[in-house]
């Protein structure tokens, strides 16, 4: 348990840290599934800033962990034109 007081729950051989976000992976691959999502990634890092040294004084790199990323495509459908717009989250 964390300081949060969420367990932590397996699906499909991943460990994740509360049953919301099991939850909301299951919905997820439903979608990836169904076609309305592709390009399921967990946990994908991004870097903000790297390391750096400033004065002798070595700084961490500052890095965020997101809990899913995917790319959704969407129809956009109007009178004038018909277009289609993806998008990646």
């Amino acid at each position: 348990m964390n300081k949060y007081r969420n367990k932590k729950v397996q699906v499909d051989m991943y460990v994740f840290d509360s049953i919301a976000e099991s939850k909301r992976y299951k919905e997820l691959k439903l979608l990836e599934r169904a076609g309305e999502i592709q390009n399921l990634e967990l946990q994908p890092h991004f870097i903000l800033q790297e390391s750096f040294k400033k004065n002798g004084k070595t700084f961490r790199k500052i890095e965020y962990i997101a809990d899913f990323m995917y790319c959704q495509s969407r129809k956009n459908n109007s009178r004038r034109r018909k277009r289609n717009a993806d998008r990646c989250i």
